[in-house]
């Protein structure tokens, strides 16, 4: 009978989006080979996400990406908060530590191309798309997968030493690995659209917080702008786009037609955090692991700092057949802890920032006017809106990765 053959690398990950691509990436840069499997042919046309942070582009620079994406993104370094009569105040990101002193906006679609386009350069990582995995077992020195064409087709096996999950928000292997958990959607819905900029608001990016309802405004490249608002009906005879125009219109006073909305749909904020992170050799990462409110942009980059520390791991992990455990059982730690702060504030913003009525509104009026009137106050909110002050954990493999990684450090803003 003719042998099994099998396709082998040290690190395979299912998954390319922003989180598995960026793993990829480090890990690809650090001299591990490397291979990743996604579904789609090719990537995401929606914009989705759209925020990256501060710490996230010190992580992309890493790898010499930062500046390409600070190049075509759109750099936001102020917000406007208003509540229905006037401007409460400003909150300013130039506080923050350089180079990155800023908020990056940029289109999910576009993230994940420039890293598709950075993986597919590194010579020791393949690149598969079109493919999904199937069925994963482990032993105490291996992982194997089987992996089948998406459409239909004959299936491979790959043997690795480390198996990477980031399939997303809707991607069955965490269920597979009996680690699922049930997702407890929140109690409020909200619609979102892009759409050319014609406000004449810059790269500012405007908060709106009334008796009404709320709407958040940000600034994307190529003179477009983002427009998220509390939904107020679930009237399915009146489109996603239609209730979007309205919504922007009574709160900012800002018309929008349907016709030129780019991208429109409807969200319900969601929480889900599986039962480990890690089994064994296979670690999940990104939306595969949790999902938080999108609302404050905490959840794509938590994903991509869950993909940072497992590449440390990696880097550390790869080729050891003992001791690995102790590493894993630190990423499991620092990222449940990571995660508990991101969707804490993730939810508790989007709960002070819906509340309705008069008395409410009025009452967060007061407290937002005072606190971004204090210097010491907007550096405190700067940092955590822009996750600074996220735990990283203190796990010594962390600094080990910047050690292998090619990493000549950030150039100077001037130079971008």
């Amino acid at each position: 009978m003719k042998s099994q053959r099998y396709l082998t690398t040290d690190v395979a990950i299912a998954g390319a989006g922003p989180v598995g691509s960026f793993l990829a990436c480090l890990l690809g840069s650090a001299g591990l080979r490397v291979r990743v499997f996604e579904q789609r042919e090719k990537p995401p046309d929606r914009s989705m996400a759209i925020g990256i942070m501060p710490v996230s582009l010190r992580r992309f620079a890493a790898i010499g990406l930062d500046a390409r994406i600070i190049r075509e993104g759109t750099a936001v370094q102020c917000a406007v908060v208003h509540d229905a009569k006037r401007e409460l105040g400003r909150l300013s990101f130039a506080t923050l530590p350089g180079p990155h002193d800023y908020i990056v906006t940029l289109p999910q679609s576009t993230l994940v191309s420039i890293l598709w386009q950075r993986l597919r350069a590194l010579p020791n990582v393949t690149f598969a798309t079109g493919m999904r995995v199937e069925k994963i077992d482990q032993s105490s020195s291996e992982t194997v997968a089987d992996i089948c064409p998406a459409r239909g087709g004959h299936c491979e096996k790959i043997r690795c030493g480390f198996f990477a999950v980031c399939d997303g928000a809707h991607g069955s292997l965490r269920g597979l690995l009996g680690v699922d958990t049930p997702v407890k959607p929140y109690g409020m819905s909200f619609v979102m659209g892009d759409a050319g900029d014609e406000t004449g608001w810059g790269n500012v990016a405007h908060l709106f917080f009334t008796p009404g309802g709320s709407l958040e405004s940000f600034p994307l490249p190529s003179g477009r702008r983002r427009w998220v608002a509390l939904a107020d009906s679930d009237d399915r005879t009146e489109t996603t786009g239609a209730q979007l125009c309205r919504r922007v219109r009574k709160i900012a006073a800002v018309r929008l037609r349907e016709a030129d909305l780019l991208d429109s749909s409807r969200f319900t904020p969601q929480r889900r955090l599986v039962r480990r992170y890690v089994k064994g050799r296979i670690a999940l990462c990104g939306d595969a692991a949790h999902v938080m409110s999108p609302i404050g942009g905490q959840g794509m980059n938590t994903g991509l700092a869950d993909a940072w520390h497992f590449a440390a791991v990696l880097v550390a992990a790869t080729g050891q057949l003992n001791g690995y455990e102790r590493l894993l059982a630190g990423f499991e730690r620092d990222r449940r802890l990571a995660f508990r702060h991101a969707a804490r504030r993730a939810a508790c913003s989007m709960w002070i920032g819906t509340r309705r009525g008069r008395g409410a509104s009025g009452l967060r009026s007061w407290i937002v006017r005072g606190a971004l009137s204090f210097p010491a106050a907007t550096e405190r909110l700067a940092a955590l809106f822009s996750m600074w002050t996220i735990p990283e954990g203190t796990d010594p493999v962390l600094h080990a990765l910047q050690k292998r990684l090619i990493a000549p450090g950030p150039p100077a803003p001037d130079q971008y």
